[in-house]
């Protein structure tokens, strides 16, 4: 049995351990295009997860702040907005 207090701590709650394991995955995938797809696709899920961030008025731009800050400002992804620093 798995326990919470083995596994690593989690960054931002609101996500959930899953979010975080996906962004994980990105920072361990070699493909660029491969990894932006699954960005997009993080990202899209993010947003459905927290349907209260659409009243947000730069709400594109703070989940793509949370995707970097949950990598530790690790991912290299392409991305419109600018990289938030840690």
């Amino acid at each position: 049995m798995e326990y919470n207090t083995t596994r690593n701590h989690l960054i931002m709650r609101e996500y959930g351990r899953h979010i975080q394991k996906m962004i994980e995955y990105l920072l361990v995938l070699e493909d660029k295009e491969k990894r932006q797809r699954n960005a997009q696709a993080v990202i899209e899920l993010m947003g459905f997860l927290n349907p209260h961030l659409k009243n947000v008025e730069d709400f594109r731009h703070k989940l793509w702040d949370h995707l970097f800050l949950i990598s530790d400002f690790k991912l290299e992804v392409a991305s419109s907005l600018p990289h938030p620093h840690p």
